[in-house]
């Protein structure tokens, strides 16, 4: 809404609006009432000398205020057939007809009355009053609009959060599936070659068995042969990659020697964080690890190559 609606809103006069805006280069609304209170009266007397209104009467409209106003002496001002109100002049009637719809207005001999001091004071009041009322309505609104953004701001967060917390577990996931594949295949592999060795012994003993008996070593029946995979040499990690979840969803990333204990990954979240008492937990497989587990490795608790852990704060604990 521009300035000039917001004064027509406030029932101000045509030549007021256009005073303010024009000689006084108002460009706020408390800016311009102020201009339109300050200078009453020369905005009175510049539309008394205004020449021709604004205004179009018809023809037959136009011959009965001829008439009229030969008959009853000259026409002072315009009074609203509607409501009674008396204007000043035409500019007057079009900014009342634009604030109140009125349409039907006629000429008039009686002169509109200047406004008193105490008018004039009770004016200024009313539109303080609206100055206060306006701005306390703009006040609210812009409070309703931080509040809104605040909670736009916050669940905007948690989305984030949340996004990244699901991110972080896919993670820690996809490497526990992987050390789970890599030690499931050594375990494979360890047992084809157990099963192999046993195979070439029970070919053995019965070789030596028909020896002994003097049969014949061919006629003793091979081993069958097995398509054994050879297993692959494992792999020696030196170092350890783990990933901790902290209480308030924070990732932190360290490496370690593999033949470190646990106990060292312990005293650095301990020194590094500075968190309150705690317990470090696997997500997956599922695991607490408890004082017992402090004098072991890394290695022989099988966080090598990589591992993720999670921080349990302890909400009750003793000193």
């Amino acid at each position: 809404m521009s300035l000039a609606e917001q004064l027509v809103e406030m029932g101000f006069e045509k030549p007021q609006i256009d005073s303010a805006i024009n000689k006084g280069k108002a460009e706020t609304l408390e800016q311009a009432i102020d201009w339109i209170t300050a200078h009453e009266s020369e905005i009175a007397s510049g539309s008394a000398a205004s020449s021709e209104p604004t205004l179009n009467l018809s023809s037959s409209a136009a011959s009965a205020a001829t008439t009229t106003a030969e008959s009853h002496g000259d026409v002072n001002s315009l009074k609203c057939d509607e409501c009674g109100k008396l204007l000043k002049d035409a500019d007057m009637a079009t900014a009342h007809a634009l604030r109140t719809n009125h349409s039907s207005f006629s000429e008039c001999t009686e002169a509109v009355k200047p406004l008193t001091a105490e008018e004039k004071e009770e004016m200024k009041k009313k539109l303080q009053e609206r100055i206060v009322a306006r701005r306390q309505e703009q006040k609210l609104a812009d409070e309703q609009k931080a509040l809104e953004m605040e909670k736009k701001r916050i669940t905007d967060g948690k989305a984030l959060l949340e996004l990244k917390q699901k991110r972080d577990e896919d993670e820690m996931k996809k490497i526990a599936e992987a050390n789970r594949r890599e030690k499931l295949e050594t375990q494979l592999a360890k047992q084809r070659a157990i099963e192999q060795i046993e195979a070439d012994k029970r070919a053995r003993k019965e070789r030596a068995a028909a020896e002994k008996n003097g049969g014949i070593i061919g006629d003793v029946p091979a081993p069958k042969p097995q398509h054994v995979v050879a297993p692959q040499p494992t792999r020696q990690y030196d170092e350890c990659n783990l990933q901790v979840r902290l209480p308030d969803g924070s990732m932190v990333r360290h490496t370690f020697k593999t033949n470190d204990r646990f106990e060292k990954v312990t005293e650095w979240i301990r020194e590094t964080q500075q968190s309150r008492p705690f317990i470090l937990a696997q997500n997956y497989p599922k695991k607490d690890f408890n004082e017992n587990d402090n004098h072991k490795t890394l290695n022989e608790l099988g966080l090598v190559p990589s591992g993720s852990l999670m921080v349990k704060a302890l909400a009750h604990f003793q000193t």
